[in-house]
């Protein structure tokens, strides 16, 4: 058996060149950092950091996955988009000697705080707002946290590997410890330089770094090489303050109609959405003391004496925190009626007697007959309460009859003798028509007074069942003047103009079925009923007097008869067409008396244009509606000119279609010529009409507008809205009050509210896109809007109204004194400039330090606080702060919530020559203590 032979393949086969799990780590890392270029030298140099830049530029976020044994890794890469200054460098091209970004971003005096808690999209990493750092990378365990010593060791191991290998001057960190503790360690190395980074976090303050002695100390001792120039130190005390007390803004609520409203409020002032927050909008002052630049040896910070007195500070700043989301009275009141845009439930589910069919024989329809008869000399005591019989089918809801009386009278002020709301609308001819403006109506019309009202009883009088109630009035009221033939005011006249809102359209219609009406009874227009009555002028459309215009002579009258049989006479004529006479007959040319164009709503266009579509270019019933005017006109053509032919007809109604020849010296009256082609082709619609048309003028003509009907109809379409169908007929109403609420209210601080003209602009232009766009009850598409594309546009409404209440209850802390109750104060530009920084959240540093008047301001607010923190009342701390600041008595702020010292070390050395920058920065809060260090050495003597 000892002689047989041992197979080499059974035993030995361990394979001494396989790659163990630790290298293949750390070639994955040595890969990623070549692949995002980390190398020293391919990076270069950039901008210096100004004061906050970090936390306002935008940071670009690289991240891959790697495994470690069992355990996954993030590898992220942070990086803030700075820009490259060409000419801006720091030691000759080709100078290896140069610092690294990392480095000469440590040592920047200009980067030493930054804005950590008003990051809009997400916060400033901790790694960034400690050191300063513009780049840098992070490993961070995906799941649990790296707690283990060990593991740590062998992390860290693993870093400074592949950074020396993959010559990384980019700074490598690895999260330990658990994550909510923010404890990073990390390296970076460059040339012959290596920087360690450490993080020290406690919950307790150590007695010994409560001051700077006993920092100067730490860091010292860490450093362990004599510097020959002194340690650089940069202190910062933050102070907060979070009662205001008498400096508050707090704005009381408005609400229309309500017993608070002064009768002063109801005469001047026109009725709006409340405007303001609930709270005040600042929820904290936040008070900085620096001192920037100070050598250690000339200041002393011990626990019996401190050269760091905040009163004689060099630099004092201010920051303000703002309530996250503060409860906004008039998006708050469009964000409750908005949510009923989609309810079903019909009128008739909160009055039954609302049925249809019902309506006129309400008996609590007598209110809006009272408001509207005004004045009959009974109103009074009508409206006051009477002896007669009780209202039995009355509408019983929320609303009071003294509150509906009033909400009915600001909408039909000619209800009254003396209107004190009476409407100032423009005519269409005085503006230009901006065709991107809101598809609403005019300003103040009656379609925006009632939207603001609807929207008011909703969310103070009763929700709902409120918002019915002061429909169903409005409805009667609206049945009730068609039935009088009383004009409704506030709305634009004419006929129903499509570039405002639907329900504006549908109000116009009721003016002008009532106008059809009182013309074809015998009566002046409503334009004329004001003025001297012109008989003859004002009965132009009616029956009686439609042939009783005509611009021809008695002559040429009786001798048009005398051409014609008796049963053949012209009737209808209006005027001659200028000197143009029949083409087969030497008559001349009569304009016929027509009936007037037929007025319709959007709607109704589009009910038609889709039966159009429905039925086809060839149906006969769509022929027919196309040319029902069409057959009128002819029809009182051949009334008013008996002998003439379809070209004559063309030439006055269709110029455009009659060609005409070359112009005989004997003719000049335009007779040579011929029909245009298309109206040449044979069985047209032209010549088909033409020929079923009869000679009968237009008073004896079936009328093509039927007033009263229209107007049922409108009457009806109020009566049938569901809850949701009235706010969507309104809703854009509402949004373009509030939107002229808005920059109303806005006019003084335009220039200070940072970018204004574009937010508004924005807001304006969705406001056009929504108010032309269909109503969906589902999500929103493409060509509908819905419920959600309305509330984005109330988020965005929402924070402009924020940010106006923002300015007031600033200026009112800072621009004038704690007992002064009037918001004025003189606008100068350093105030716009303070006010504008304040709003961006950012730091806004006081001209004069401690010694300016907004320092004693706020002074005077810490000192309050303070004192009502001892419970004495009010006015003995208004009074006592106002004595003290007058008199320049000694003020004192209270504890600081934060202290932070930074210190920075560079230059040369006392023995080892050119010494590495050194920098620990220290963080003391209450319940918490954090000493961020990054200590270099030089590789080639250690």
């Amino acid at each position: 058996m000892l002689n047989e032979e041992v197979d080499d393949t059974e035993f030995f086969q361990q394979d001494f060149t396989t790659a163990s799990e630790w290298e293949i780590f750390n070639a994955r890392l040595e890969e990623i950092f070549h692949e995002w270029k980390l190398s020293y030298g391919t990076s270069g140099r950039r901008a210096s950091l100004k004061r906050d830049q970090l936390s306002l530029c935008e940071w670009t976020l690289s991240q891959e996955r790697v495994k470690f044994a069992d355990v996954e890794l993030d590898i992220v890469r942070y990086k803030a988009n700075i820009p490259e200054i060409p000419g801006e460098s720091t030691g000759k091209d080709g100078d290896e000697s140069a610092d690294c970004q990392a480095f000469v971003d440590l040592m920047a005096n200009e980067n030493d705080y930054c804005i950590i808690d008003q990051k809009v999209d997400e916060e400033l990493h901790p790694l960034a707002q400690w050191y300063g750092l513009r780049e840098f990378v992070v490993v961070v365990p995906v799941k649990n946290s790296v707690t283990n010593e060990s593991q740590i060791r062998i992390l860290m191991s693993s870093i400074h590997f592949a950074v020396s290998e993959s010559n990384c001057d980019v700074p490598v960190f690895v999260q330990a410890l658990d994550k909510v503790q923010n404890v990073f360690l990390g390296v970076c190395e460059f040339a012959s330089t290596r920087l360690s980074f450490d993080i020290v976090h406690l919950n307790i303050t150590p007695p010994t770094c409560k001051y700077l002695s006993g920092l100067l100390d730490v860091f010292k001792g860490k450093i362990g090489v004599p510097y020959v120039d002194p340690v650089a130190v940069s202190v910062r005390f933050t102070y907060s303050l979070s009662k205001f007390l008498s400096v508050a803004y707090v704005i009381a609520k408005k609400i229309p109609f309500s017993d608070t409203s002064t009768e002063e409020d109801k005469v001047n002032s026109k009725i709006s959405l409340p405007f303001g927050v609930a709270i005040d909008p600042v929820s904290e002052l936040v008070l900085h003391c620096t001192w920037p630049h100070v050598a250690d040896n000339v200041v002393i910070d011990s626990q019996s004496y401190s050269d760091f007195d905040p009163l004689t500070a060099p630099v004092w700043s201010l920051r303000t925190r703002f309530e996250d989301t503060p409860v906004c009275y008039m998006s708050d009141c469009i964000q409750e009626f908005l949510q009923i845009s989609e309810s079903r439930r019909a009128l008739t589910e909160y009055f039954p007697e609302f049925a249809y069919g019902a309506s006129q024989s309400l008996e609590g329809t007598k209110a809006l007959e009272r408001l509207t008869e005004s004045k009959i000399p009974t109103l009074t005591s009508v409206m006051s309460g009477s002896t007669a019989t009780k209202d039995v089918h009355k509408l019983i809801g929320p609303l009071s009859d003294e509150l509906l009386k009033d909400m009915l009278y600001y909408m039909f002020p000619d209800a009254q003798n003396d209107a004190i709301n009476s409407y100032q609308l423009s005519s269409p001819g005085q503006t230009e028509f901006d065709p991107q403006r809101i598809k609403t109506a005019q300003l103040d019309s009656l379609v925006h007074r009632l939207a603001t009202l609807l929207s008011v009883c909703n969310s103070y009088y009763g929700g709902k069942r409120a918002v019915a109630q002061l429909w169903a009035e409005f409805s009667q009221e609206m049945r009730y003047r068609v039935e009088r033939c009383i004009h409704i005011p506030g709305v634009a006249a004419g006929f129903p103009d499509s570039r405002t809102c639907l329900l504006h359209q549908k109000l116009q219609m009721l003016n002008v079925c009532m106008e059809r009406r009182r013309i074809r009874e015998g009566g002046l227009p409503f334009s004329m009923t004001g003025g001297e009555e012109s008989t003859l002028a004002s009965r132009e459309g009616s029956h009686e007097s439609e042939d009783e215009f005509f611009d021809c002579s008695d002559e040429d009258d009786e001798e048009s008869k005398k051409r014609h049989a008796p049963w053949n006479q012209p009737v209808g004529r209006l005027s001659k067409l200028g000197k143009m006479l029949l083409v087969e007959s030497d008559e001349p040319l009569y304009i016929p008396i027509t009936q007037e164009p037929v007025p319709k709503t959007e709607d109704q266009l589009e009910d038609d244009a889709e039966v159009m579509l429905k039925l086809g270019p060839g149906s006969e019933l769509c022929t027919q509606m196309m040319s029902a005017s069409l057959l009128s006109d002819m029809e009182s053509f051949k009334a008013a000119n008996p002998a003439g032919k379809l070209e004559d007809f063309i030439r006055w109604y269709s110029p455009r279609d009659w060609i005409e020849e070359d112009t005989d010296e004997r003719d000049p009256f335009g007779r040579k010529g011929h029909l245009s082609s298309r109206m040449m082709i044979p069985g047209n619609t032209w010549q088909t009409v033409w020929e079923d048309a009869r000679p009968v003028p237009a008073r004896r003509q079936r009328r093509l507008f039927d007033d009263a009907k229209e107007a049922e109809k409108v009457l009806h379409y109020f009566d049938s809205r569901t809850l949701g169908q009235i706010a969507q007929l309104t809703m854009s109403a509402l949004f373009h009050s509030a939107i002229r609420t808005l920059h109303s209210e806005a006019e003084t601080d335009i220039e200070v509210i940072p970018h204004f003209a574009e937010n508004f602009e924005k807001i304006t232009n969705t406001c056009c896109k929504l108010s032309r766009e269909n109503w969906i009850s589902s999500a929103p598409t493409s060509r509908g809007t819905s419920t959600k594309k309305f509330e984005a546009l109330l988020s965005d409404i929402t924070h402009l109204e924020n940010v106006i209440i923002q300015v007031r209850s600033l200026r009112k802390k800072l621009f004038s004194s704690p007992t002064d109750g009037n918001d004025e104060t003189s606008d100068t530009d350093s105030e716009r400039k303070m006010l504008s920084s304040l709003l961006k959240a950012l730091e806004s540093e006081l001209d004069d330090g401690a010694k300016s008047a907004m320092a004693k301001r706020v002074l005077g607010m810490f000192t309050e606080a303070k004192m009502a923190a001892n419970e004495q009342t009010n006015e003995q701390t208004v009074a006592l702060v106002s004595f003290m600041l007058a008199d320049g008595a000694y003020v004192t702020l209270p504890d600081p919530v934060e202290k932070q010292f930074t210190l920075r070390l560079g230059g040369k050395t006392i023995n080892k020559g050119i010494g590495s920058p050194q920098f620990m920065r220290a963080i003391l809060t209450h319940n918490e203590f954090r000493l961020c260090g990054a200590f270099s050495q030089n590789t080639t003597f250690y």
